[in-house]
């Protein structure tokens, strides 16, 4: 019987790359209003929400852990935040993280 270290290693091959995360920018336009960027494609959340959803959906590197990068002039609202976890783990994506640069003062 194997143990859970050598199924680890059985699962995961010597000297297997991870994929660098996909970052996903999120920028505070306005206290309602987020602009999310995600490689050359920009969406206006809450408006433009079932687009980025499809695109999220249409990318073939679902295994690829996500950073959503928040930025902006005011603090984001956890609902655009949760919100932005919900759809990119709604798309497939197992792995994501929030990285956060404080508001401007």
């Amino acid at each position: 019987m194997l143990s859970s270290a050598a199924i680890g290693l059985a699962a995961a091959p010597a000297g297997a790359e991870t994929a660098p995360p996909l970052k996903i920018g999120v920028e505070m336009a306005s206290e309602a209003i987020a602009r999310v960027t995600i490689e050359t494609a920009t969406f206006l959340l809450p408006d433009e929400r079932e687009a980025m959803s499809a695109a999220l959906q249409a990318r073939a590197d679902k295994d690829r852990p996500v950073t959503l990068v928040v930025t902006g002039k005011t603090a984001a609202p956890y609902r655009i935040i949760g919100g932005m976890i919900y759809l990119t783990q709604s798309a497939g994506f197992r792995q994501v993280t929030v990285a956060t640069d404080p508001p401007a003062d």
